[in-house]
Formats: structure tokens, C-alpha cells, sequence
């Protein structure tokens, strides 16, 4: 029913609409100092309580927005003004909101002509970095490198 289907951009607008609500719905209450950090369960209790299994047919949109409301039910909130971890710290919106762009955008940065503005920004940012550490002009090279 989603798009590329003809006649598919109402339903996947709604369903798209929907994703966005449970999300910005976590975002919030993620900052809320009255709830908890983490609604903790041991995995045997979680898949005494939900069906985890592979379907062998798709699931129903409906299924998959239960789904994404049972996933961060149980996720930690990273954003909580109580959650401290070595590894990860808070959530930043304007990193939310890059995030959510280039998953939208759903490109890779192997060539300009692939994804030309995201290249462009890797090309300012590097220099830019470069020359926070002294290199004149900020000359040199790099790449962003994930993982």
C-alpha cells in the first residue's frame, strides 16, 4: 500500500505521519525527570510477553507502528537528564533531525556525483577540522569513516 505503489502517497504519508508522532511522542518523554530511564524486564520476560518471531508474511501497518511503540517502550532513554553511560551521552536534536535527513536521502558518499552536497559538507567539515588543529589553510585530506 506504501509508495512506489500507484495511488500509494495518502497511505504512505499516514504512515509516515504516525512513525513521526511515536518518535517526537519518545522524544519528550525521554526529558520528563518523572519517569524512568529504562522500564527494565529481563529477556525472558520480554519474549514471554511478545511475539519477536520473523513473520512469514508482512505485517499489517498497524503491526509495524505496535512494533515501533513496543520497541521504544522498552528502549533505553538516552536523552534522560539521569542517563550517564561512557559511551553514548544525551540526544541532540540537531543531530536527530541530520540523522533523520540522511536516512531519508538514503545515499552513499562514494562520489559526487552520487550524493553531491553531502560530499561538499564532508569537504568543508575536514577542512574546517584541519585548521582547528593548526594546519594552515587547512590543508590536507580525510574522509568521514563510519563504524
Amino acid at each position: 500500500d506504501l509508495l512506489p505503489t500507484c495511488n500509494g502517497e495518502i497511505t504512505t504519508m499516514s504512515f509516515l505521519q504516525d512513525v513521526v508522532d511515536i518518535l517526537l511522542q519518545y522524544v519528550v518523554k525521554s526529558f520528563d525527570r518523572s519517569t524512568k530511564v529504562i522500564d527494565f524486564h529481563y529477556p525472558n520476560e520480554l519474549l514471554q510477553e511478545y511475539n519477536w518471531e520473523l513473520a512469514d508474511q508482512p505485517q499489517t501497518l498497524e503491526e509495524i507502528l505496535l512494533n515501533c511503540r513496543t520497541t521504544l517502550k522498552y528502549a533505553i532513554k538516552t536523552g534522560h537528564p539521569r542517563y550517564f553511560n561512557q559511551l553514548s551521552t544525551g540526544l541532540d536534536m540537531v543531530g536527530l533531525a541530520a540523522d533523520w535527513l540522511t536516512s531519508t536521502a538514503n545515499t552513499n558518499m562514494f562520489t559526487y556525483e552520487i550524493a553531491p552536497v553531502f560530499v561538499l559538507l564532508e569537504y568543508v567539515t575536514l577542512r574546517k577540522m584541519r585548521e582547528m588543529v593548526g594546519w594552515p589553510g587547512g590543508c590536507g585530506d580525510g574522509i568521514f569513516s563510519p563504524g
